[in-house]
């Protein structure tokens, strides 16, 4: 169960770190449709490059969490960290599906513009993935 849980969440995480990197290296491909917009289509956030390598180092580092966690790797954490880490990672995502209420999420008000829409058929159900695998893994784990 560990390795079916834990495979598509290390790869996903991989591949979304990627694209964060590659973001930070100045690629343009899908940039623009992954930043929440108003009702107008204007960008309400405008991250520099540094935005995009701590959130590629934050997301490498959840792959490198489920390697751990499946045993892919071996490294002695503590077993509070796995843990803790085990609950907040997938909580993140648990709240990016929920949102803002405003422009990202299941509750966003703002529904009609692109990235609103990328958002519904894109982004929400890849969150809810990654969150429900990543609290199935961990309730796995504690139990068996």
């Amino acid at each position: 169960m560990n390795f079916i849980l834990g495979v598509p969440l290390i790869l996903s995480f991989f591949g979304i770190s990627i694209i964060h990197f590659y973001w930070a290296a100045g690629g343009k491909w899908g940039f623009d449709s992954v930043l929440p917009t108003n009702e107008n289509d204007t960008r309400v956030l405008n991250p520099k490059t540094i935005d995009s390598v701590i959130v590629g180092f934050g997301i490498l580092l959840f792959a490198i969490f489920y390697m751990i966690r499946i045993s892919v790797i071996t490294i002695n954490l503590p077993d509070w960290l796995l843990l803790y880490s085990g609950w907040v990672i997938p909580t993140l995502f648990l709240i990016r599906v929920i949102g803002d209420f405003k422009f990202i999420g299941l509750f966003k008000k703002i529904k009609d513009s692109t990235f609103a829409k990328n958002d519904s058929k894109y982004f929400i159900p890849l969150c809810s993935f990654l969150s429900f695998c990543g609290f199935l893994l961990q309730w796995y784990k504690l139990t068996y």
